[in-house]
C-alpha cells in the first residue's frame, strides 16, 4: 500500500486522533499530502501540559505532557529578565518589571504579541483569565487581572492586540473565583460571597447570584473556582490550601440553577464524562468524549504539600468525584509554576 495516497478525508480523520502535539507535527512532516490534510489551524484536541519549571540562562521553560508522560524543554530567550505569570490557550503572559510592559509569548512558535502596560506594581500578581486561541487572527479579547495598591481592589483589564490601553473593571472587596465567557465576567466576591455577572462592554452588573449556603453549617460559603462548561456555570469549593498529605484535599462541585426566579447553587455529586483542571488561579473543563482513554468524573490539580521542615512539593493529583478520594496522578515536583498550558502551533 502506498501510504502517501491515502484519501484526504481518512488522513484528516487520523490526524484528529493523535493524542500529542509532537505526533501531530511528525504526521504533517511525512509528505505534502499528509501536510495538507492536517492544517495547523485545526489540530487534534490536546490534553494540557503543566508549566513545570523555569531555570538557567538563557531561560529554559520546562513542560510536562499529560498524554505522553514526557518533559519538553524550550530555550526561551524572549523571557530573559521577565516574569512568567501564567498561561491560557497556547500563550504565556510575560511581564517586564523594568519597562512594566506585558506581552503574550508562544514558546513553540516564538510568536510575541505586545500588550499595553498596566498600573500594577512589579511585585503584585498579574494573571491571565482568558486569551483567545490566536488573539491576532480571531480578534478575541485578552483578559487579565491584577491587584492595585489597595489589596481589597482587583482590576480586570480587557484589550485586543493593537489597543493602546486596557479597558478596566474594578472589583472591591477581593475575589474568590472568577472566569470570563463570551463577553461576560463572572466573579465570586470574597466579602459578600455572592457571584456577580458583569457585562465587560459596559461594566454594568447584569445579575447578582446569592451566595452558596453550606448544608451542614447553614453559613454562606465562597467558591474558589468558577468554570464554564458547555454554557453551564460550575462552582468549585476546595483545593486552595496547603496540606501535609494528598488525602487531605477535598472538593465540592456546584452547578448554577438559573431556572428558578432566584438563581441558586446546587451541589452535584458527579460531573459525568467531564474532567476539571485547576491551577492556583483558574480552572477549565474538558470532556472525555474528545479525550479517549481518559478517566472522567475527576478533578486534576497540582497540590501544594509541606513537610515537617517547611519545604513544599507540587505533585500532580487527581480527585475522584465518585469515591471522594484524592491521590497522586503523576510524580512531582513541578517547581513553583503550577499552571496549565495548551500547546499551540497555529
Amino acid at each position: 500500500m502506498d501510504w502517501s495516497q491515502l484519501p484526504h478525508d481518512l488522513l484528516y480523520f487520523i490526524s484528529k486522533k493523535l493524542p500529542d502535539l509532537s505526533d501531530f507535527i511528525r504526521f504533517r512532516a511525512v509528505c505534502k499530502r499528509w501536510h495538507s490534510a492536517a492544517p495547523v489551524s485545526d489540530p487534534p484536541r490536546q490534553l494540557p501540559w503543566i508549566v513545570a519549571a523555569r531555570y538557567g540562562r538563557p531561560s529554559t521553560v520546562r513542560f510536562y505532557s499529560l498524554s505522553t508522560g514526557k518533559y519538553y524543554s524550550f530555550i526561551f530567550n524572549e523571557v530573559e529578565g521577565k516574569q512568567l505569570l501564567g498561561s491560557s490557550h497556547g500563550y504565556m503572559l510575560a511581564f517586564d518589571p523594568n519597562s512594566r510592559l506585558l506581552s503574550l509569548l508562544n514558546p513553540l512558535t516564538r510568536k510575541e504579541i505586545h500588550l499595553p502596560p498596566t498600573d500594577s506594581d512589579w511585585h503584585r500578581p498579574v494573571r491571565p483569565l482568558y486569551i483567545g486561541p490566536d488573539p491576532v487572527q480571531s480578534g478575541d479579547d485578552v483578559v487579565i487581572c491584577w491587584s492595585s495598591s489597595d489589596d481589597d481592589v482587583l482590576t480586570v483589564g480587557l484589550c485586543r492586540p493593537g489597543d493602546q490601553e486596557w479597558k478596566k473593571i474594578q472589583i472591591s472587596g477581593g475575589v474568590n473565583g472568577q472566569t470570563y465567557y463570551n463577553g461576560m465576567y463572572f466573579v465570586n466576591e470574597s466579602k459578600t460571597l455572592a457571584t456577580k455577572v458583569i457585562d465587560t462592554k459596559t461594566g454594568t452588573t447584569l445579575s447578582t447570584i446569592p451566595p452558596l449556603i453550606c448544608t451542614t453549617t447553614g453559613n454562606p460559603r465562597g467558591l474558589y473556582y468558577l468554570i464554564m462548561s458547555s454554557g453551564e456555570l460550575l462552582g468549585v469549593y476546595g483545593g486552595k490550601w496547603t496540606c501535609q498529605f494528598i488525602g487531605d484535599y477535598e472538593f465540592e462541585v456546584y452547578r448554577l440553577d438559573s431556572e428558578n426566579k432566584v438563581p441558586q447553587w446546587i451541589r452535584i455529586d458527579s460531573i459525568g464524562d467531564r474532567v476539571l483542571f485547576l491551577d492556583d488561579t483558574v480552572g477549565f473543563c474538558l470532556s472525555t468524549t474528545d479525550l479517549k482513554g481518559f478517566k472522567g468524573d475527576c478533578i486534576y490539580f497540582i497540590a501544594s504539600l509541606y513537610d515537617m521542615d517547611g519545604f513544599s512539593d507540587y505533585p500532580l493529583c487527581m480527585y475522584d468525584m465518585k469515591n471522594r478520594i484524592a491521590q497522586a496522578a503523576e510524580p512531582g515536583p513541578y517547581g513553583d509554576m503550577s499552571s496549565w498550558f495548551f500547546p499551540c502551533i497555529s
